[in-house]
């Protein structure tokens, strides 16, 4: 949930918004939104997340949004991979949260 100001008089799915007020918005499909994505709850790293808005958009986008992704998906997890060769899924992951979603439980095996 993130607190955004009106800049300007307007009206979505029937409810309207006048300047200056402070609105909420809620996130909670994220990158796992039904309207957009086929079997959402699964964890897919390569899901193409364009139609989701999970880190902000137009004037609230974050900043460090793509470094981000760029970190994580080209460096961290295969750097973790390497490292684990053997590491492996071992279950069902869990992901929870409203504000921030992430996963919870995150089940693995390692064969030495």
């Amino acid at each position: 949930m993130v607190p955004r100001r009106v800049a300007k008089q307007g009206e979505a799915c029937g409810i309207r918004f006048e300047p200056e007020e402070t609105i909420f918005l809620m996130f909670s499909s994220s990158c796992r939104d039904e309207a957009h994505f086929q079997n959402p709850d699964a964890y897919d790293l390569t899901r193409d997340t364009g139609p989701a808005i999970p880190f902000g958009a137009g004037p609230h986008f974050c900043a460090g949004a793509a470094a981000s992704r760029c970190l994580v998906a080209r460096h961290a997890v295969p750097a973790a991979l390497a490292a684990l060769p053997n590491l492996r899924l071992d279950g069902t992951p869990i992901f929870k949260g409203w504000a921030f979603r992430g996963p919870t439980q995150l089940p693995v095996a390692w064969d030495i």
